[in-house]
């Protein structure tokens, strides 16, 4: 691994071999990086005004240095950076090829050719209303052509000032290829934003299901520091909306930086559960977040500079102190810490990357000027893929509480049948050992116990149907009403009454209507199932179904089936066969505390009475409007 890295850190300090002093337009590329055919020297800056800034003998004089690497990069520094090159046409044609420096965070520019000294171009985006630039091609970095005449050569000196990095990929290009790498560059920030997009669309579709502050925070900071911060680093509220402001180009990245680091602060210790597993570290969180939001307060105050400087160095002590955070969770065993760790390491590296070529400790390459990139999008997938895993789990975890509470009443059932069966057994040993009168007294009192036993059975299941009744759907139907409150899934109810139910006995007489309802109630059984679901017989033709953790559109796929299934019957008795229809009203909704259970079972009433008067046979749902937050006369 090590001499991985080391292959890695000499390949970006890598230099190629000493080219031309003079570039000769017959013999290059169209595509010429032209960082090594470059001099440079950094002079201080004039407090005199933005285009006023001539070329004077001073910087012709000056001790010029030769540049070392295709693209230059100067770091900070609050001097104005001075290059220049000799261009060269020993052609019998003029030449026009285009000066292209691709790198958007650049105060001002000037173009100067060493016959004149005020400025051919002066770039910027200080300067972005007044900007002299030929957009040949719309982009993010600055433009400039260039015609070289027939035999004749030209030197050029570039004059460069800027309160970010200086970083500065120069090339001499044709159109053509000017025009393909636009494309291309297009092409990589459309995949790097649509994915980003994308990854935000799913973050905020998380937030709204499963309601949880660590996934807003996390939509919060993917929205700023993925989307927002690389949308103003790379120069596009100017290139896209025409947008001149210098606050919008420049100065927001302070407070995108600041406000990002603060809402990750906050995401971090929601999502580590700080608060409740390491209580020192979360208090230290507070005091983090208090940091980049007094950072974010001094960029109104501090000069771009100082600002970017004081935010970057403050995000750099957020990013190291939930690192050292994250590993000691994973020397703990903490569940769920080493995708974390990843997310983190794989965004820190890219930033990492980014900021030792924004000191200039590393040479402005492909690499290096979108590492940054390319680790926020591997951090933001894998903070993704956390969160939907997470969720998954939590699911899982209800699911699993959910059959244990099951398991639990199912043993209990079980002990309840074995202390009964005990119970008989031992009543039997007492039988054989006590007088006759003794045993006739135990027989009188198991008889009672059966009848007991049958009243109970009685007094819950409809005689005629053999499903529960009414009173067992009020004791069981305020109980699903508590269980859907404290887990926060929906309940539904259907109620369904057989149509023109009068005729049938008055035609097919009270035994046939007796026999329509046992087939209806036995249709039913098979659609519903416990424990989602409770079937009672509610009324005469009447029956009503509660569905747990079912939505409105669930019942109603289930209302439906059962009404084809009904429609579809033919019912037999006594030579006699006839057909019936039911009625259906639907309600749904997520229970809380200030609803009370009976108005869901009146809007699904009216739902019902819905059906009959649009013609009957058919499902309505209830309307949207809320339900009533005092309790109807109890059923």
């Amino acid at each position: 691994m090590r001499y991985f890295v080391t292959l890695l850190f000499l390949w970006m300090l890598s230099t190629a071999s000493f080219a031309l002093e003079v570039i000769d337009l017959e013999r290059i590329s169209e595509n010429l990086p032209i960082g090594q055919y470059v001099e440079s020297v950094r002079l201080q800056r004039t407090n005199d005004a933005s285009n006023d800034v001539v070329l004077s003998d001073e910087v012709r004089n000056g001790d010029f240095t030769p540049g070392k690497h295709d693209a230059l990069n100067f770091g900070y520094t609050q001097k104005r950076i001075w290059l220049r090159f000799e261009v060269n046409n020993a052609s019998d044609q003029d030449i026009e090829r285009i000066l292209n420096v691709r790198y958007p965070l650049l105060d001002t520019l000037r173009l100067y050719n060493d016959k004149s000294t005020t400025p051919i171009y002066t770039l910027g985006r200080m300067l972005a209303g007044r900007n002299n630039q030929a957009m040949v091609v719309p982009a993010p970095y600055f433009i400039m052509p260039l015609v070289i005449k027939a035999h004749s050569s030209e030197t050029y000196y570039l004059s460069i000032e800027s309160d970010d990095s200086i970083a500065v990929p120069i090339f001499l290009t044709t159109l053509s290829n000017l025009e393909n790498t636009a494309f291309k560059y297009s092409v990589g920030f459309a995949l790097y934003f649509g994915l980003t997009i994308a990854n935000i669309l799913f973050a905020v579709f998380m937030t709204l299901l499963l309601r949880e502050r660590a996934h807003l925070f996390y939509s919060l900071f993917v929205i700023s520091n993925s989307l927002l911060f690389f949308f103003v680093l790379e120069g596009f509220p100017n290139t896209i909306f025409g947008i001149d402001s210098l606050f919008f180009n420049r100065d927001i990245i302070a407070y995108i930086v600041s406000t990002s680091i603060a809402i990750f602060s906050v995401f971090g210790a929601s999502y580590l559960r700080l608060k409740t597993l390491a209580p020192k570290a979360y208090r230290l969180s507070q005091v983090l977040t208090g940091i980049m939001l007094v950072s974010l307060i001094l960029c109104f105050i501090l000069p771009y500079f100082y600002a970017i400087t004081l935010s970057t160095f403050a995000a750099v002590l957020v990013g190291t102190f939930y690192g050292f955070v994250a590993i000691n969770y994973l020397r703990l065993g903490h569940p769920g810490v080493k995708s974390y760790l990843l997310a983190w390491g794989v965004g820190v590296t890219g930033s990492l990357i980014y900021g030792m070529k924004v000191w200039n400790l590393v040479p402005v390459n492909l690499f290096t000027s979108y590492g940054w990139h390319i680790g926020s999008l591997f951090e933001i997938a894998v903070f993704s893929l956390m969160m939907a895993y997470r969720a998954a789990q939590d699911r899982k975890e209800r699911l699993d509480a959910l059959e244990q509470l099951n398991k639990k009443e199912r043993d209990l059932r079980q002990t309840q049948e074995h202390f009964l069966e005990t119970q008989i057994k031992a009543k039997a040993e007492l039988e054989l050992q006590v007088k006759q009168r003794t045993r006739d007294l135990s027989n009188i009192l198991g008889q009672l116990e059966h009848e007991n036993k049958s009243l109970v059975e009685l007094s819950i299941n409809d005689a005629l149907t053999k499903i529960p009744n009414r009173r067992y759907f009020n004791d069981i139907y305020p109980q699903m009403w508590s269980d859907a409150i404290d887990a926060q899934t929906p309940i539904s109810v259907i109620m369904l009454d057989v149509d023109h139910f009068k005729r049938i006995n008055d035609d097919y007489g009270h035994l046939s209507g007796d026999y329509c309802l046992v087939k209806l109630a036995n249709i039913m059984r098979e659609t519903v199932r416990h424990p989602r679901g409770v079937l009672c017989r509610y009324g005469g033709e009447e029956f009503v179904i509660a569905l747990s953790d079912t939505t409105q559109e669930e019942a109603y796929v289930i209302a439906e089936s059962i009404r084809k299934k009904i429609a579809s019957m033919i019912i037999s008795n006594d030579g006699k066969t006839f057909r019936v229809t039911s009625s259906f009203g639907i309600a749904s909704l997520v229970p809380t505390s200030y609803i009370a259970p009976e108005s869901l079972l009146a809007k699904s009433d009216a739902a019902l009475y819905q059906s009959k008067n649009n013609g009957r046979n058919q499902v309505s749902l209830a309307n949207e409007e809320n339900c009533l937050q005092t309790a109807l006369p109890q059923i």
